[in-house]
């Protein structure tokens, strides 16, 4: 019984050395294959122009009474706005804008009255243009400096320069067409380059502007 045990004993030991002997130097190591992921670059830059509709309106106020009455008045008039710019990427651009009224411009006066006017407001500027991205829709503002002139029925033009600023949002129809609309202040202070001849009144000049846009 001995003998058939120890027999059987060495019969699975030499199997074994067999084994690990013979077919491990034929056996490599398993290598796993390295995968390398690239990110894909993204380039958001690109140019832009646009072409809008724009309201603009001067209001002029005064505290004290005048042979005119006392109060508010309006100028306003229905003006076209063309633009051009260019997108660093998707959060900051520089834009460049031009408008000016079409026809005659309307006075409305304090006491409810109006009447059309021969008078001509344009408006040159340049913005930075912050964006925030949401999807399809894109919200910014415009922080820049520009000129704004006033051509009065005579002939003679006012114009003041400095600040301007505004706020919009913009929706991308497809990947190259968008739409727009926003609010532009021109200019609030006081006085008009000497267009009123009292001077303590204040100006404000502002737009609303809808659009259309167009990428490159």
């Amino acid at each position: 019984m001995k003998k058939f045990t120890l027999s059987v004993v060495a019969v699975m030991a030499m199997s074994t050395f067999a084994i690990a002997g013979g077919d491990a130097k034929d056996v490599e190591p398993a290598v796993e294959p390295v995968v390398e992921v690239v990110a894909p670059v993204v380039d958001d830059s690109s140019f832009y122009v646009g072409l809008g509709y724009s309201y603009m309106n001067i209001n002029e106020k005064w505290p004290y009474a005048t042979t005119e009455g006392s109060g508010e008045q309006d100028l306003n008039g229905n003006a076209l706005t063309v633009l051009a710019g260019y997108n660093f990427n998707k959060y900051i651009a520089v834009e460049g804008r031009y408008s000016i009224t079409l026809g005659d411009m309307t006075a409305e006066f304090v006491e409810g009255d109006e009447t059309d006017i021969d008078a001509e407001l344009s408006n040159i500027a340049l913005y930075l243009k912050p964006m925030y991205p949401v999807g399809e829709l894109t919200l910014y503002g415009l922080l820049g400096f520009g000129k704004v002139t006033l051509e009065a029925p005579n002939g003679e033009e006012f114009s003041e320069s400095g600040f301007q600023w505004g706020l919009g949002a913009g929706y991308a129809v497809t990947e190259d067409v968008g739409v727009f609309v926003d609010y532009t202040r021109l200019y609030d202070d006081k006085g008009f380059d000497n267009f009123s001849e009292v001077q303590d009144r204040d100006f404000v000049i502002d737009s609303i502007n809808v659009g259309v846009t167009y990428k490159f």
